[in-house]
């Protein structure tokens, strides 16, 4: 309950504070960062080259022998994006490449009439490497023709990033950084970012950036503005690619050194829990980038408990940790009941600078933690049908008591007790309070829930016997009284075996149901029984009537006397015939013991054979017959 309060004070009161940067870039990220950019060394060459800028950016060094001689093929190529890459590398390196001709004659076609503003970003960053100078007026004129054709964010963006690089009045590029600003979607009114995720985003800010330093104006953007920026930014932290994770850095380091915003990053430094034995909070003051931006005073404006509202501290003083971005305080000094609190803080520059953004009202959420102990338990037997005293034991933690309770199914037991904060040993309510009963025989449990006063913070737990004898199976027996206690803001959490009581259920009528690792009775399937046949007298009159045709027949062929003289003695005749009778007795088989597919697959050997007889033998006759 304390937590879910404490979530919903939060909402309230977020909306009233002031917006700041949620993270900054840790010696975890920039470490991963690293990796990232290390192992793409070896790829292609727009790989190499983000890798390179991004090692860069972190201070790193490479090994530039062996890269410097595999860029040199590139440096006549024909593509102006790969001679971007390969000049940018070969630049970053310091071993800057020298285009051939082929090469130089691309750059100049990517920087004429008809060039895109990726084209122009392109030619212009390759000119640039090679140590060679823009035609200002001519990228000018060629990037205004690409804007009006595209003016989608990233050849805004692109431009910007053109345009810092060109000499002159850049006012008609430096306007169109408000056209872009005004794009920006707002997410859950804490970050802002440019569709197209974290690069088109990169690539308008720090090109602004630029831009902006270049014609010596201030961007517009609002402070809140780059502080929602900012935290897009360090959303995109886990970045893997070596080109996202370039543009991070490089955004990163243009928000964290910009001479007009600089958002100022305020977090906990230290565990979030607070307890006797560990009572400092430890907030760092860093750039978005983990630098140091200065020295500052910063100041606990509140800490307010978020259960009740209450403010334990307010107008307190951190104290700065020498050569650290660190400050602490000992927040136990204003004995803090245990619970969740916000701290509500501000970092103000020693020396004025109206720079820094984010740094008024930022809150962090630490808990207090403490210890706890059980007071006043009494174990109560009651009679269920009278409101009696009835037996009455005092309990003490955490010790077992020694005494026995014998308990009936007709009666009552309750435990009542409080829980109590070991710091100021007022009793206070906690969010997990549980009394389990365990069968000694058996190792059965089952576990209640022990209801709070809250005006007098008791915990009473009651139990009916009789109403809950299905609870316990009716099962009689030795069983022992643990108080189970928990909560996110203890130390201690107490699973206290408090007593042993003996209950005496009724043997119970019905059987006694199998336990969970006992065998279950056997299941034995009753098949319908088959209907009763008729006697075998009926059997074979049945029989001999089915029979009586092929009877009667015999009997007529012998009365007028069988011709077979006519009988052709030939192999299609007898096979006919012998087919066909083999046909017959199959089909008795299949009657008295084949199955459909066995039967199929006889018949269908001896069907072929008799059609080729009987076709046969047919043809005989008609033959003689038309001889007659």
């Amino acid at each position: 309950m304390t937590t879910y309060r404490a979530f919903v004070f939060l909402s309230l009161v977020a909306p009233l504070l002031s917006l700041s940067p949620s993270s900054h870039l840790t010696p975890q990220d920039k470490a991963r960062l690293n990796s990232v950019f290390s192992s793409s060394l070896s790829g292609d060459t727009a790989s190499l080259h983000y890798s390179l800028l991004g090692l860069q950016l972190l201070g790193e060094s490479t090994d530039s022998a062996s890269i410097c001689s595999s860029l040199l093929p590139l440096s006549n190529d024909v593509n102006v994006e790969t001679l971007f890459h390969a000049t940018g590398a070969a630049a970053a390196l310091g071993c800057p490449l020298t285009l051939g001709p082929e090469a130089a004659a691309t750059v100049a076609a990517s920087l004429g009439e008809g060039a895109t503003t990726a084209s122009l970003f392109f030619a212009a960053k390759t000119q640039s490497s090679v140590g060679a100078t823009l035609d200002s007026a001519a990228v000018k004129k060629g990037l205004t023709a690409a804007l009006r054709k595209d003016d989608t964010l990233l050849s805004l963006g692109l431009a910007f990033h053109t345009a810092a690089m060109l000499d002159g009045d850049l006012t008609k590029f430096f306007d169109r950084i408000e056209d872009a600003v005004v794009q920006a979607d707002e997410v859950d009114g804490k970050m802002l970012q440019f569709e197209g995720g974290l690069s088109v985003t990169s690539v308008v800010l720090t090109g602004a950036a630029k831009l902006a330093i270049k014609a010596k104006k201030l961007l517009p953007v609002a402070g809140d503005q780059a502080v929602k920026f900012a935290n897009y930014l360090m959303s995109r932290k886990s970045v893997q690619q070596p080109k996202g994770a370039f543009h991070l850095l490089e955004a990163v380091t243009t928000m964290a050194s910009n001479p007009q915003h600089i958002p100022l990053v305020i977090a906990l430094a230290s565990p979030v829990s607070v307890s006797a034995e560990n009572p400092h909070v430890v907030v760092s003051v860093t750039d978005l980038a983990g630098g140091s931006p200065g020295d500052f005073t910063l100041v606990l404006d509140t800490a307010t408990r978020l259960e009740d509202g209450a403010v334990v501290a307010a107008k307190h003083p951190l104290t700065h940790m020498v050569t650290t971005t660190k400050y602490t305080m000992d927040l136990m000094t204003a004995s803090p009941p245990a619970g969740f609190y916000e701290l509500v803080l501000t970092a103000s520059p020693v020396k004025a600078d109206t720079r820094f953004v984010g740094n008024t009202g930022v809150t962090l959420t630490v808990k207090v933690l403490t210890t706890i102990s059980v007071d006043n338990v009494e174990l109560k037997v009651l009679d269920s049908e009278q409101t009696t005293t009835g037996k009455t034991i005092k309990l003490k933690f955490p010790s077992l008591e020694t005494e026995k309770v014998s308990v009936d199914y007709k009666e009552r037991i309750m435990l009542n007790f409080n829980v109590l904060d070991a710091a100021t040993k007022k009793a206070m309510l906690i969010h997990q309070v549980f009394v389990k009963l365990t069968h000694s025989e058996s190792g059965a449990e089952i576990i209640y829930v022990a209801e709070a006063a809250v005006s007098s913070k008791t915990y009473m737990f009651d139990l009916d016997l009789g109403q809950a004898a299905q609870d316990f199976n009716s099962k009689s027996g030795d069983y022992s009284v643990s108080v189970i206690l928990g909560d996110a803001v203890i130390t201690n959490p107490i699973s206290w075996h408090a007593a042993n009581i003996d209950i005496n259920f009724p043997e119970s009528d019905s059987p006694k149901e199998a336990g969970l690792y006992e065998a279950k009775p056997e299941i034995r399937h009753l098949f319908r029984e088959p209907e009763p046949r008729p006697s075998a007298v009926v059997s074979n009159a049945f029989t001999l009537l089915c029979l009586s045709p092929i009877l009667i027949m015999l009997v007529l062929w012998a009365r007028l006397g069988v011709n077979c003289s006519n009988f052709p003695v030939s192999l299609a005749s007898v096979g006919f015939h012998l087919g066909l009778a083999s046909i017959f007795l199959l089909y008795t088989y299949f009657w008295l013991e084949l199955n459909m597919f066995q039967t199929m697959k006889y018949l269908t050997v001896l069907g072929v054979i008799t059609f080729l007889c009987g076709n046969s033998l047919l043809a005989t006759i008609a033959k003689r017959s038309k001889s007659v």
